[in-house]
């Protein structure tokens, strides 16, 4: 029986969650017997040289876990290396193609974790109270930079006014401020250029039409900062409901049948996360064979199994990370 080969040396580049995105990958490359090379988004490198202490006083042997940070030419030159074996890119969806293009033909493995718009669709037979905090929760967690998001919300006429009511009035008591407070619910913004990415879609949100709500909430003085912010009368075409924010900001649709909100999810160049709530289990089962989204909650939201595949379809990348699954990209099989 053949005895599967380690890959031998494999780059890492993660984006959002630095810490957690790393550990996703660390994890399965260490266990299968790699090297890596570790190279964090260019706004957050700090939390991978912090691992560089720990996994030093770990002991850690020299050479096996290597950190290098940079911009994204220094991306580009590991993974256009002639010994690195293997990518694992975490982050845009225009990177990432940039990277297809890149290791197309040259032999290296490559899984990609990309963009997301996940849709969060919430039923009229729904627990609403709990649906509401999912949606919070779905969206608002980490400031929107999470590839999951649930930047998408779409409701079920007959509760819809319902459901508005209680996510503005839930909206009303987050707190936006420091992260590391334990009070603070939304913190700062990673960076300048993201910050005038959010608040251009914000702009062209209201061009479109769609109504726009944020809370009175203070502001820090100094730093990046969004307050949440939620857009009704959402058009299926515009491009606050088609295109990736990457910040605090949920687009909100209504439907009247399942048909109608299965082809409204679906309908998007993206295929990484989706939510349902609703408290028929038929229907759950229903829907998670017509969305087309790697991950489909029901009745919560980003909650990850450790034991469970991890991806996504369409621009959302490909390959699977967690549980078994995940292991076979960091092994030669042949």
């Amino acid at each position: 029986m053949a005895v599967p080969q380690r890959v031998q040396r494999f780059a890492v580049i993660p984006w959002n969650f630095p810490l957690l995105m790393a550990a996703w990958k660390l994890a399965p490359a260490l266990a299968c017997g790699n090297t890596v090379v570790l190279k964090p988004a260019e706004t957050t490198p700090l939390t991978a040289l912090k691992l560089a202490e720990l996994l030093q006083e770990a002991e850690l042997p020299d050479g096996v876990v290597n950190i290098v940070t940079g911009a994204g030419a220094t991306g580009a030159a590991v993974v256009n290396h002639p010994d690195v074996n293997k990518v694992a890119f975490t982050g845009s969806t225009n990177v990432g193609k940039l990277i297809q293009r890149a290791t197309a033909g040259s032999g290296k493995k490559l899984t990609l974790e990309l963009g997301g718009k996940a849709a969060n669709i919430i039923f009229a037979d729904a627990a609403i109270d709990q649906a509401v905090e999912g949606i919070i929760n779905g969206i608002y967690f980490n400031q929107g930079h999470v590839c999951c998001a649930g930047s998408r919300l779409f409701v079920e006429e007959g509760v819809y006014d319902e459901v508005i009511r209680k996510l503005k009035h839930r909206m009303r008591s987050l707190v936006v401020g420091d992260p590391l407070d334990k009070n603070t619910d939304i913190g700062a913004i990673n960076s300048r250029e993201q910050l005038g990415t959010i608040n251009k879609y914000l702009k062209i949100g209201q061009a479109d039409g769609a109504e726009m709500f944020q809370p009175a909430c203070d502001l820090p003085g100094k730093g990046f900062w969004c307050r949440p912010t939620l857009f009704l009368n959402v058009a299926q075409s515009a491009r606050i409901a088609q295109e990736e924010i990457f910040g605090p900001v949920l687009a909100v649709q209504t439907f009247r049948t399942v048909d109608e909100v299965i082809q409204k999810a679906n309908n998007t160049p993206y295929g990484l996360s989706a939510g349902v709530w609703t408290d028929k289990g038929s229907k759950i089962f229903n829907l998670t064979t017509k969305l087309r989204a790697g991950v489909i909650w029901a009745n919560t939201f980003n909650k990850f199994d450790p034991t469970s595949p991890f991806g996504g379809y369409k621009e959302s990348g490909y390959g699977r990370e967690g549980g078994v699954h995940g292991l076979s990209a960091y092994l030669n099989l042949n």
